[in-house]
């Protein structure tokens, strides 16, 4: 009798894994996980060399664990249960009082090592610099706070901000650039003067708020029409009317949390008072000329996609005032409110995101459309990363 039931057991067991596996393999695939923000591990193809290494074995490990069935459910009931454990670190999400912060992982602060990073980028960063002032053209170089700079003195004493190593980063990025001769624009440097960045940082997502984009976009061309004595118009707060959105907004790190800690806190627009007409292209394709992304309803909820839709590989906005300079803006997320502003001081206004845009290289696309402006937004986190964004090719 006890050898029946284990055998009824054994069965039952493999008949459950079999049915896990099963549901895994044949359920529709998801190239996305919202809630992670991360891409989802696809499904390999065996071939003789990553079966031998066992390199295929790993990759379908990691393809089921993404798309075990329940998964979203398991993951929501794990992170209700740390919440309620009072966990301070929750899905890599730092719950420091009113703000939800990225938990930064222990690093050696080795000033040798930033300052070769430094000059690689500054050297990568100057063979963009010819590309430009080859044809007359200006480019800058961009770094912004992202949330953990901003709100660094808000981590708990336990846990590293990267305080020092921002500094550290800040300091080496400004003397490799000057060396080369490069224009560089240290947001948080220019902004520590005046208050600092927290006044501009979201408290549940990476980026600054639309304030901290106004900012930002003010800073960049007040330096650039100082350096070049370029003729294009800077508006000011005064020129603008503040809506701020009443729809529920879910920041980058409530997603990480399911959803289930909550911030209150809301997305702003700012809409000119006196609009610049213009007609809009994504990818080639023209859209509807809007640089917002604005939700049907108040009941819709609203994420950071607000801002020009999201991370788009081109768009190309045309005011068609001939007289006034273009610009080409490229860089990671952070570009997207600056660019909902940019627009009105330009004819054409070019934005790349080279993570995704793959018709040209860089330098190519600079010689084709040689834009009076070229300029680079990028956060303290990827201030020295030479891929993506970062790279000319």
């Amino acid at each position: 009798m006890k050898r029946i039931a284990d055998l009824f057991m054994a069965v039952c067991f493999l008949g459950v894994l079999t049915a896990g596996l099963a549901a895994a393999l044949l359920r529709p695939s998801q190239d996305f996980s919202y809630w992670e923000n991360r891409m989802l591990a696809s499904l390999p193809e065996p071939a003789p060399q990553s079966v031998g290494d066992g390199g295929y074995f790993t990759q379908l490990e990691r393809y089921l664990a993404d798309h075990a069935p329940l998964r979203s459910t398991l993951l929501k009931l794990k992170t209700r249960g740390d919440l309620a454990l009072g966990r301070p670190v929750v899905n890599d999400v730092v719950i420091a009082g009113d703000s939800l912060l990225p938990f930064l992982p222990y690093m050696t602060d080795d000033q040798a090592d930033i300052d070769r990073w430094a000059g690689l980028m500054a050297d990568n960063l100057a063979d963009i610099n010819a590309a430009v002032t080859e044809y007359g053209g200006y480019f800058c170089y961009v770094a912004v706070p992202c949330q953990s700079v901003s709100r660094a003195d808000e981590y708990p004493w336990y846990l590293n901000s990267e305080a020092r190593r921002s500094r550290m980063k800040s300091r080496s990025m400004t003397r490799a650039m000057e060396e080369r001769g490069v224009p560089f624009l240290d947001v948080e440097a220019v902004l520590a003067q005046a208050g600092g960045s927290r006044q501009y940082a979201a408290r549940a997502d990476n980026h600054y708020t639309m304030q901290g984009a106004f900012e930002t976009c003010r800073l960049i061309l007040e330096k650039a029409a100082a350096d070049t004595g370029l003729d294009f118009p800077i508006l000011g707060a005064d020129d603008f009317q503040l809506e701020i959105l009443p729809n529920e907004y879910i920041g980058s790190r409530e997603r990480k949390l399911l959803n289930l800690e909550r911030r209150d806190e809301q997305l702003s627009i700012l809409l000119p008072l006196q609009p610049v007409p213009f007609t809009r292209a994504d990818n080639g394709t023209p859209v509807e000329p809007s640089v917002y992304r604005l939700p049907a309803s108040p009941e819709e909820t609203v994420d950071y996609g607000l801002y020009m839709g999201g991370d788009i590989a081109r768009t190309v906005i045309d005011t068609g005032r001939d007289g006034l300079p273009s610009i080409l803006i490229y860089g990671d997320s952070f570009t997207n409110p600056v660019e909902c502003l940019a627009y009105l001081s330009f004819d054409e206004t070019h934005s790349l995101d080279l993570r995704h845009y793959r018709e040209m290289g860089l330098v190519d696309y600079i010689r084709q459309f040689r834009p009076e402006l070229v300029v680079c937004v990028r956060d303290y986190d990827f201030m020295m990363a030479m891929d993506g964004n970062g790279g000319a090719e």
